[in-house]
């Protein structure tokens, strides 16, 4: 009998460990990992699971304000009478001297079920420095010649 206490208690231990695995929202996904530096490809896969967590354990009000939480954006597309909810377009963007990183999450609603999420996926970019880290391609862009183009000056007669 003391054999089954002990195993029923090892095997709730796992399950609480299993659980607690991961960042519980957007906010503390991106405290929990260093975007500029970190393998691209690990963190789009982060960002994707958290866009699955954020589906599946939240309505479509919750998630949203979640996003906006984390400091995201969100720009909607127009309602209709088969999907009464619009798609949610929810961005970041966050730039430091090597790299500009943005990060999208896009909701769906399931329009049987008012305020549910039909799916949401996420998505991670980072263009930095050389084309070395950059995610999920190489982007040639002004930063890769670490200066940003200046604003156009006005010209002036001679």
């Amino acid at each position: 009998m003391k054999a089954f206490w002990i195993v029923l208690l090892v095997a709730g231990i796992g399950a609480c460990a299993h659980h607690a695995a991961g960042p519980a929202t957007l906010a503390e996904l991106h405290a929990a990992h260093d975007w500029q530096h970190e393998d691209g490809e690990a963190l789009d896969k982060a960002m994707s699971r958290q866009a699955d967590r954020l589906a599946k354990g939240a309505s479509r009000a919750a998630a949203i304000a979640q996003l906006g939480e984390a400091d995201y954006t969100c720009l909607y597309g127009e309602a209709h009478e088969d999907y009464p909810e619009p798609a949610a377009v929810c961005a970041r963007s966050f730039a430091t001297r090597a790299c500009q990183m943005d990060w999208e999450v896009v909701i769906t609603s399931d329009p049987a079920r008012p305020d549910s999420i039909d799916s949401a996926g996420g998505e991670f970019r980072r263009d930095c420095v050389g084309l070395d880290r950059d995610w999920p391609e190489p982007i040639k862009s002004a930063i890769d010649d670490q200066l940003a183009p200046g604003p156009e000056l006005p010209t002036q007669p001679n």
